[in-house]
C-alpha cells in the first residue's frame, strides 16, 4: 500500500475521495477491504478471465486486426456488447446498427450507475467517469450486497476492491485470447467455453427466492426473444429479471440483500 506521500503525488482523478484521510487506521482499513475483496472475487475473476479469453479469440477470428482487437477490449470493455457486435461487423452491417446494438446491450449500466448515486454522486465528474468505466457486473453485485448489510466506511476503496480485480482479470484474459487466436483454428464451439465461464460466475449468486425469480424470468424472456431484432431480447430479459426479483421480494415480505431498494 503506497504511503501518504505517494498518495498526495497521485493525479486527483486517480485518487479515491476516501484517500484524503491518511490516518493509520484508515490505511489499515483500506488494506483489509482490498484483501477481503480479492478473496471474495477470486472465483469471479477466474470465470471473467475465461470469458475474456473467449472474447479475445472471437475478436481476432471475426477479422479484427491486433490493434483493433486490443482497442475494442480496452474501450468497449463488455463481453456481452463485444460478442453481440462482432457478428454484425463480420457480416458488413452498417455502423448505425453496430452502435445501436452496443447501446442496447449496455443499457443495464444505467441502472447500475443509479444504484451508486448515494456513494459516488458527490465526487467530481472525472472520478465518476473513471469509476463508472471500472464497473463490473460481478463486482457491483458483491458491493451492493455488502452495502445492503451495513454502511461500511471507506466505501470508494471497497468499491474499487471489488471491481478492479475483475477489470484486470478481464483484460488479462482478453489479451491472452487475442494472442492465442492466431494459433487456433476457427471454430464456433469455443463460444461454449464462455458459456461455462458465465455459469461459474452466476450460479453461486442464485441463492435466494428473488435471485431465483430473476434468473427464471430473464431466461424465459431471453429464450422467447432470441430472434428479436436489435438484440432487444437481451434488454427485455434484464428488465424482466429486475421486475421479477422485486415482485418476489414483495411476495416474500422481507428484503433480499442483493436487491434491497436504495
Amino acid at each position: 500500500m503506497p504511503g501518504a506521500g505517494y498518495t498526495r503525488a497521485m493525479p486527483a482523478i486517480f485518487r479515491p475521495a476516501d484517500l484524503r484521510q491518511h490516518a493509520p487506521g484508515s490505511a489499515r482499513l483500506r488494506r483489509r477491504h482490498r484483501r477481503e475483496a480479492f478473496r471474495l472475487m477470486l472465483p469471479a475473476c477466474l470465470g471473467t478471465g475465461c470469458w475474456g479469453l473467449v472474447t479475445g479469440i472471437a475478436m481476432v477470428q471475426a477479422g479484427l486486426t491486433l490493434p483493433q482487437a486490443i482497442g475494442m477490449s480496452l474501450f468497449v470493455y463488455s463481453g456481452t456488447t463485444q460478442l453481440a457486435a462482432l457478428p454484425l461487423m463480420a457480416s458488413g452491417a452498417s455502423l448505425a446498427t453496430v452502435v445501436a446494438t452496443g447501446v442496447l446491450t449496455g443499457l443495464r449500466f444505467i441502472v447500475y450507475s443509479a444504484s451508486l448515486s448515494r456513494d459516488l454522486g458527490r465526487l467530481p465528474l472525472p472520478r465518476r467517469l473513471l469509476y463508472g468505466y471500472l464497473m463490473t457486473d460481478t463486482g457491483l453485485a458483491q458491493y451492493l450486497v455488502r452495502r445492503a448489510r451495513e454502511t461500511p466506511p471507506q466505501r470508494v476503496s471497497l468499491y474499487l476492491g471489488y471491481n478492479v480485480p475483475v477489470y484486470l482479470a478481464w483484460h488479462l484474459g482478453s489479451l491472452a485470447g487475442i494472442g492465442l487466436a492466431a494459433a487456433l483454428p476457427a471454430d464456433p464451439r469455443y463460444a461454449w467455453l464462455g458459456m461455462l465461464a458465465m455459469l461459474v460466475i452466476t450460479v453461486p449468486m442464485v441463492s435466494s427466492l428473488p435471485a431465483l425469480a430473476a434468473a427464471a424470468a430473464a431466461a424465459a424472456v431471453a429464450f422467447v426473444g432470441v430472434h428479436w431484432p436489435w438484440r432487444l431480447g437481451m434488454f427485455f430479459a434484464i428488465v424482466a429479471g429486475v421486475l421479477a426479483a422485486l415482485a418476489a421480494e414483495r411476495f416474500a415480505g422481507r428484503p433480499d440483500p442483493a436487491v434491497q431498494p436504495r
